[in-house]
């Protein structure tokens, strides 16, 4: 009897032993595999996140590039601009060669330069040494190169007045004291005359002084200042709608 007692006790403990060893693993299996799933929920929600961002992403460049697209000069639009303004340059120029023939002994001259067209006019024909009064022959030179202009109206003007490197002779009771005063007065004096021309909008026109310091001969030969004291009209295209497209691209 005793003998049997210890045997189904012995059968019991060991169900117990078995039954917690079970249980015991389930547990352990449980966890991990709740963590490995909590942790691929975290993974997929930045994912997600990540995915949300990069069609933001996309979203934003595809209108970027849309709004480009719209703007963009084509080749053959910039090529139709230039031909544009080289074709006026070259009429322009065509015109002032022809209107200002009898001036080129005069120190009148027509050149281009840099896409400009320069029309270079020579003191002497234009001024008395320290004036800014325009004389009878400058004053009809002037007119010819205005007529020229009124013909062409997407033509911008440039009048700038430059002086020798002698410091002026100032006199109590003048207006102009230097030689800057003494430039841009010689440009205001030649736009003034410009305008004569009632074709000519005064907002195509800017006048310039620039004293002494952009001469085209250098040395202090009595030459060398009268070449450098002259007044240039210096004439462009009219360029706002070509300006306009790149501003728009860029």
């Amino acid at each position: 009897m005793k003998t049997g007692k210890i045997t189904a006790l012995a059968l019991l403990a060991g169900c117990v032993f078995c039954w917690g060893a079970v249980s015991c693993v389930s547990m352990k299996t449980y966890r991990r595999t709740q963590t490995r799933a909590l942790r691929a929920e975290q993974n997929t929600e930045a994912l997600r996140a990540e995915v949300d961002q990069l069609r933001e992403q996309r979203t934003s460049l595809e209108a970027q590039y849309n709004l480009l697209d719209s703007t963009r000069i084509s080749a053959a639009e910039l090529r139709t601009l230039l031909q544009e303004r080289t074709k006026a340059l070259a009429q322009v120029r065509a015109l002032l060669d022809e209107m200002l023939q009898d001036f080129g002994s005069q120190g009148l001259t027509v050149s281009e330069r840099g896409g400009m067209i320069y029309v270079s006019v020579d003191d002497k024909l234009l001024f008395e040494l320290g004036k800014a009064e325009v004389s009878p022959e400058g004053e009809r030179a002037v007119l010819k190169v205005a007529e020229v202009l009124a013909r062409n109206p997407n033509i911008r003007i440039m009048v700038e007045g430059h002086t020798d490197n002698l410091p002026y002779r100032f006199n109590e009771g003048e207006q102009i004291i230097d030689n800057w005063d003494l430039s841009v007065h010689r440009a205001t004096a030649v736009v003034r005359i410009l305008l004569r021309e009632k074709g000519i909008a005064p907002r195509r026109i800017t006048a310039a002084g620039r004293s002494l310091y952009a001469p085209i001969a250098t040395g202090n030969s009595e030459a060398a200042r009268a070449r450098n004291r002259r007044t240039e009209i210096i004439l462009t295209p009219d360029m706002d709608r070509l300006m306009e497209l790149l501003q728009q691209a860029y």
